[in-house]
């Protein structure tokens, strides 16, 4: 009987453990953001026909945008139109536009580069992956990898706290 009832007890047990989860994250906090936080459009077109073309003749558009959760720090990412010869490629060069509310802050780097991703946007650091081609890898499939995070530093101006991968 004890046996039994041991057998019974540890089953219940066991069979109460399979339904237990650890606790998720906390769900992210609203955006608290307004536009008028950030650039306007017309700083931002500006800024994006400043930027040199990476192809003689190319022109540039918008791909996704996004800002810091302090509401200061915005970013927008800028490919090749899709209207221009071979269109976005895997291995298109991009670049990332930094403002600080309707201040143009500049580029990411001085040069656009391919497989560019903004990753996150913090409280007050936005996350850029760069990856690179390594040897005679395919466009489609870069292996090397990098992150930087980028903040408004203490002059105002854009800073990296990360060096830039492969550059």
């Amino acid at each position: 009987m004890r046996l039994v009832l041991a057998v019974l007890m540890s089953a219940g047990l066991l069979a109460a453990g399979c339904g237990w989860s650890p606790p998720g994250a906390a769900p992210p906090k609203p955006d608290t953001c307004t536009p008028d936080d950030g650039p306007a459009p017309d700083t931002v077109q500006r800024a994006i026909s400043s930027t040199p073309p990476a192809v003689p003749g190319a022109t540039w558009t918008e791909v996704a945008n996004g800002h810091t959760t302090d509401c200061r720090l915005y970013w927008v990412q800028i490919g090749p139109a899709p209207t221009q010869p071979n269109g976005a490629q895997p291995d298109s060069p991009q670049q990332v536009l930094f403002f600080d509310g309707n201040t143009a802050l500049g580029p990411a780097t001085p040069e656009p580069r391919p497989y560019v991703s903004v990753l996150t946007g913090g409280e007050d650091t936005v996350e850029v992956q760069y990856q690179w081609r390594q040897g005679d890898e395919a466009p489609c499939c870069p292996t090397g990898i990098g992150t930087v995070r980028f903040r408004i530093g203490q002059d105002g101006k854009l800073e990296a706290l990360d060096p830039i991968p492969n550059s």
